[in-house]
């Protein structure tokens, strides 16, 4: 008997690969397991089933031939996903070549169609769901998942799983970890990085496009990473004054101040559940739900909050602009249109003197309206039509895109006020970007269990989704002083 440590026999496995071929290597693997015995570095024993061997694809001479050959291995995959062959070797892509020659992903059967994913140079919706949903499975240990995440995301899928294994003492997976240069850390609280499902880069972008998709607050607001879960931004609240003086006489000194901006970051989470059922009968769909419905809730929230958050829990604690600039002083912060009983009521000059609040240093090329879509078209886009000018076919075709008023965009955001409330602020004018700082501390984590809950009695599937940020609008105006960005008042 042959003593061997891990890497040699990984070489030699190789070679027999290179040999004898996919088909006959699990034979060849078998007598030759036969003759040795394995040692990890450290020489202690160790059995065959703990043998993670990730084997190289053989140089392909016709790059055509490898890309066919490899194509009819997946379709006959996908068509005898029964048959109980041995398993063939983990592949690992030695080059971008080596990865353009992968198996394409078989299509499954999709009902109806996609409404989060979508098809773009990055790739084709059905393939990013597919990924997507298959991650969720390998991330709880199911093996069809994690056998797919092997083949198609090449090892990031194994590397996580080795390492989530190995951060709870499974003895292969440490030593997987040990093997390839892997950290191990055991899963805390404290530690973002320490715990939960990250989700994967690939994944990670398609969540940020949809919740900017569905949000406004931070795609509008200026957006500040946090390295911490606290963050002081220093602000300038007093400015250096000049004065005349006569000959021979001292000036007045004066003092620029300064003050911070605090972030402390808050999480956010969506949790729900999903049958096994659902998962079974539309993978790829449930996939497609499952990024669509995180990335609009925590959206949402995001603009709850900077909008028309009250600083109650519901929103973390966090006051939005309309609370701030509503609570605030008329002629300073925000333009009573006094408007009788409607949105009919309101006319040109209400918006001109609305928007001549705004200061000159505000009056930036980021300078915008925000409003509900309600609101733009039964008050302002009223008013405008009814100042005559306007054809029928010009209205008839409206316009294409984002709507302009005066040159300024029209951005709708759907948490502000939809119908008419007297002494209520029902439209925002002004620089976010200067009004307000959104807090970033952590990218969004997914995290699958089928025994959270009561989950493992219904034979459902629990889903949990969080994010941490701030939203701090510190500049909005005050008793005396007008902000970057202005209120209309019904």
């Amino acid at each position: 008997m042959n003593l061997k440590t891990i890497a040699q026999i990984e070489k030699d496995l190789q070679n027999l690969a290179d040999q004898v071929g996919e088909s006959g290597f699990a034979k060849a693997k078998a007598l030759y397991m036969e003759k040795v015995a394995v040692v990890d570095e450290e020489g202690t024993p160790l059995s065959a089933d703990e043998i993670e061997v990730v084997l190289m694809p053989k140089p392909a001479e016709d790059k055509a031939d490898m890309m066919e050959e490899e194509e009819e291995k997946a379709v006959e995959a996908v068509e005898a996903p029964a048959a109980k062959a041995a398993p063939a070797p983990r592949r690992k892509a030695a080059s971008v070549a080596a990865r353009m020659s992968a198996p394409a992903i078989a299509r499954p059967k999709v009902w109806g169609s996609l409404k989060n994913f979508k098809s773009d140079d990055r790739g084709d919706a059905v393939e990013k769901a597919l990924r997507f949903g298959h991650w969720l499975l390998a991330s709880k240990g199911n093996r069809k998942s994690l056998s797919f995440c092997d083949r198609h995301a090449v090892e990031k899928a194994l590397r996580f799983g080795h390492w989530l294994l190995a951060s709870k003492g499974n003895r292969k997976s440490l030593s997987f970890c040990d093997r390839h240069g892997i950290e191990v850390k055991a899963h805390t609280e404290g530690v973002n990085s320490a715990g939960g499902f990250l989700v994967p880069d690939e994944f990670e972008t398609e969540l940020i496009s949809l919740r900017e998709q569905y949000g406004v607050f931070r795609r509008e607001a200026r957006v500040r990473p946090m390295s911490s879960d606290t963050l002081r931004v220093p602000r300038r609240s007093a400015t250096l004054s000049a004065s005349f003086v006569g000959e021979a006489t001292a000036g007045t000194e004066s003092t620029q101040t300064f003050e911070s901006v605090l972030l402390v970051a808050k999480k956010a989470m969506v949790l729900t559940t999903v049958s096994n059922e659902l998962n079974e009968d539309a993978f790829v769909n449930l996939a497609d739900d499952v990024a669509g419905e995180i990335a609009y809730a925590f959206a949402k929230k995001e603009d709850e909050c900077g909008f028309i958050g009250t600083g109650t829990s519901t929103y973390g604690g966090i006051r939005g602009v309309v609370d701030i600039i509503e609570n605030g002083t008329a002629a300073v912060q925000y333009y009573d249109s006094a408007l009788s009983s409607s949105f009919a009521d309101l006319s040109l000059d209400n918006i001109g003197a609305f928007m001549g609040l705004l200061p000159a240093y505000a009056d930036t090329p980021n300078a915008k309206f925000y409003m509900h879509k309600a609101v733009w078209h039964g008050a302002f886009e009223a008013a405008l039509t009814s100042a005559g000018g306007t054809s029928a076919r010009e209205i008839k075709e409206g316009y294409a895109g984002q709507p302009t008023l005066f040159g300024y965009p029209v951005v709708f955001t759907q948490v502000m006020r939809s119908s008419y409330t007297a002494d209520k602020i029902v439209a925002l004018f002004g620089d976010l970007t200067l009004a307000a700082s959104f807090g970033d501390r952590r990218q969004t984590t997914i995290q699958i269990s089928d025994s959270a809950l009561n989950a493992f009695e219904q034979d459902e599937l629990a889903i949990r989704g969080t994010e941490r940020f701030d939203i701090n609008v510190h500049d909005a105006g005050d008793s005396s002083t007008t902000g970057p960005i202005v209120g209309l008042l019904a």
